[in-house]
């Protein structure tokens, strides 16, 4: 590499890892997928293995999110915005009711992309 030191570290070593060092973060602030307290090897597996699950669900809901103002939302962002909102859900022997606030801030895009998701879910089962 010929260019100047500087141009080399902005152009090739900063993108390098750019992608995969912003998952590690999610995974790490977002999820907390670090915190292995317990005291058993297999206990701290069995944890991460939750965060890793929480953390492809999530990934599922932004890709799902695809032109809202989710789509390029973090981890935490979509936990408190679309995950942690206030819901009363009925479940019965055919479906499940989930009835949103009648003043919901995201509630359009909810349904967008519960829909979504409920469309993809058919293509893979039927």
């Amino acid at each position: 590499m010929e260019e100047p030191a500087h141009q080399v570290y902005d152009d090739f070593y900063v993108q390098r890892g750019a992608d995969s060092e912003h998952r590690i973060k999610e995974l790490k602030l977002g999820i907390q997928a670090d915190r292995l307290s317990c005291h058993t090897f297999i206990a701290n597996q069995f944890r991460l293995l939750l965060a890793q699950a929480a953390y492809i669900l999530l990934l599922t809901i932004r890709h799902a999110a695809a032109g809202t103002q989710f789509a390029t939302a973090q981890v935490p962002r979509l936990q408190a915005m679309l995950i942690k909102g206030a819901a009363r859900v009925r479940v019965s022997a055919r479906r499940v009711l989930v009835e949103l606030a009648a003043y919901c801030p995201f509630a359009y895009e909810l349904r967008q992309i519960t829909q979504r998701l409920v469309s993809s879910q058919a293509l893979i089962l039927g």
